[in-house]
């Protein structure tokens, strides 16, 4: 899962949202020296990862992006289901998006002395811009902005219809897993079934 996946997936504590995205913006070592709400969110992240990449319909979500983007699958499933997750966010949660991450990020400045300048810029910088995967075209931009910053830069120009193609299939993919998601983490409550169904026919 992604950044805006973790960031609902946690309680409205910034301390704990900020912890719930720490292991993809720092390395271990550094991880370590995080105590209280903090460490909460960091192991559900953790937490998070491990249910999510041993899961089988994340596993059939990344083969069908096989075998041409294989080797990348994995960090674009994880966008692509926050894509998921805003296209069904009404289902999940009672604010806007823009409104959700606002409220993250106005509590931001409290916990600027804990954490790294670069880190700290980074989470407000995720708070600015986590919506624009609401649509693939913000999807493909990502991933071609993570195409050019790898040591041989890769391609993804070719995405886009990739995506489109098997777009229904990824929401269907996500209606099913999600909710186990939810569950696992302890946020079950947040389901309203009735909204699924709903929206799984659009």
């Amino acid at each position: 899962m992604n950044y805006l996946a973790h960031l609902l997936l946690s309680p409205p504590d910034t301390a704990y949202q900020v912890g719930n995205l720490l292991p993809d913006l720092v390395h271990l070592p550094e991880q370590e020296r995080f105590t209280g709400r903090y460490r909460e969110g960091i192991e559900m992240h953790r937490r998070i990862d491990a249910f999510t990449d041993a899961h089988p319909v994340t596993r059939r979500s990344r083969e069908r992006l096989w075998p041409t983007y294989r080797r990348f699958s994995g960090i674009i499933i994880d966008i692509v289901y926050d894509h998921c997750l805003i296209r069904r966010w009404d289902a999940y949660h009672a604010d806007p998006v823009p409104d959700f991450l606002a409220s993250v990020r106005n509590g931001l400045p409290a916990l600027q002395g804990d954490l790294p300048e670069k880190t700290y810029k980074h989470i407000h910088s995720i708070t600015q811009w986590a919506g624009d995967y609401a649509t693939l075209d913000g999807v493909s931009a990502a991933m071609a902005r993570v195409g050019s910053r790898l040591r041989r830069p890769v391609d993804f120009s070719g995405l886009r219809s990739e995506l489109e193609r098997h777009h229904q299939g990824f929401l269907e993919d996500f209606d099913h897993f999600f909710p186990e998601l939810l569950a696992m983490t302890g946020n079950a409550s947040m389901e309203k079934p009735t909204c699924l169904t709903a929206l799984a026919s659009t």
